[in-house]
C-alpha cells in the first residue's frame, strides 16, 4: 500500500468517546483529576479505540520498536539477543523489543519501508500499542523518514505510540505534517536529556509524564512509560464511581461541584 493511501486512512480519534472516559475518571471516588496524566492518557487510548465502557477496555498488547541505521548494527544485535538495557524493562511490561535496521538509501522508499514493517507486526502479532525508539543520530535522514512512515501506518490502523528521543519526535513531526490526525494516536513517554528534547514534545503539542534524564531515545523511556499506561487502565477498569459503590451523596469535597469550584479558583 503506498503512502498516499495510507494517509487516507487515517481518522481523529474519538472525542466523544475520549470525553464520556474523563467523565467516568471525574465520578471515580477520588479528588478529580487527581490521576493527572494517566486520565489523559488512558482516555485518549479510549478515543482511539472508540470504547469507553470499563468492560471494553483492556491492556493493550505492545512491542518496543528501537530503529537504526548501520552504523549502529552492533547495538542491534545486541537488542535482537536480549542483552541491552531496553529488553529488561520492556520484558517487564510484557512487551518485546525488536531492533529495526533501516538501509534504504532513498527517502520514498524508506517511508514505505518502514510503513510495511510496522503494518506486517501488527498483523502477525496482534499489537495494539506500540514503542518507538532510535539508536540512530536524529540527523539520519533514512532512519527518520522509516519511522515517519512506520507512524502514519500505526495511526492508519489505530494503534498508538509511545515516542521516546529527539529523532522519533522530529519524525512524528514529519508524519503530523503529511497527516496532522497522526498526533492523536502519539504519547510522549519521557523527556530524554538530548539537546532540544523538551522544545520537540513542545512543537508536537505534546507533554511527557516522565523526566528520567536518560541521556538518549533509544527506546528505555518509552518501556517505562508503558507501566504508567497500564495504571491508568487498570485505575479505570477497578476504581469505582459513587454509583457503582452504591453511594448516593458524594463525600462533599470529593464532589465534582467542589473540585470544579476549586479548579475555578487556582
Amino acid at each position: 500500500m503506498h503512502i498516499e493511501e495510507i494517509i487516507q486512512k487515517i481518522v481523529p480519534a474519538d472525542r466523544g468517546c475520549m470525553k464520556l472516559a474523563q467523565t467516568r475518571f471525574d465520578n471515580l471516588i477520588k479528588p478529580v483529576g487527581s490521576l493527572a496524566k494517566l486520565e489523559e492518557m488512558t482516555s485518549r487510548y479510549c478515543g482511539i479505540k472508540g470504547i469507553y465502557e470499563k468492560e471494553d477496555l483492556d491492556y493493550p498488547k505492545r512491542d518496543l520498536l528501537v530503529w537504526c541505521g548501520i552504523e549502529e548494527a552492533a547495538q542491534a544485535e545486541k537488542i535482537m539477543h536480549a542483552k541491552w538495557p531496553v529488553n529488561v524493562l520492556a520484558a517487564e511490561t510484557g512487551a518485546k523489543a525488536v531492533a529495526l535496521l533501516v538501509t534504504l538509501e532513498e527517502e520514498a522508499d524508506a517511508l514505505e519501508e518502514g510503513a510495511a514493517l510496522v503494518q506486517e507486526l501488527v498483523h502477525e502479532k496482534g499489537l495494539e500499542l506500540l514503542g518507538f525508539g532510535c539508536l540512530s543520530n536524529p540527523d539520519n535522514e533514512m532512519v527518520r523518514t522509516a519511522m515517519t512512515g512506520a507512524l502514519l501506518q500505526a495511526a492508519a490502523m489505530k494503534v498508538p505510540v509511545m515516542l521516546d528521543g529527539v529523532a522519533v519526535c522530529k519524525a512524528a513531526k514529519k508524519a503530523a505534517d503529511m497527516a496532522p490526525a497522526v498526533l492523536d494516536y502519539c504519547f510522549a513517554g519521557h523527556v530524554s536529556a538530548e539537546p532540544g528534547a523538551e522544545e520537540c514534545l513542545q512543537e508536537l503539542g505534546l507533554t511527557a509524564p516522565l523526566r528520567l534524564n536518560i541521556p538518549d531515545g533509544a527506546g528505555e523511556g518509552a518501556a517505562v512509560c508503558f507501566t504508567l499506561f497500564n495504571a491508568g487502565i487498570k485505575a479505570y477498569k477497578e476504581m469505582e464511581t459513587f454509583e457503582e459503590a452504591g453511594v448516593h451523596a458524594e463525600m462533599k469535597e470529593f464532589s465534582l461541584a467542589e473540585q470544579s469550584k476549586k479548579g475555578a479558583k487556582a
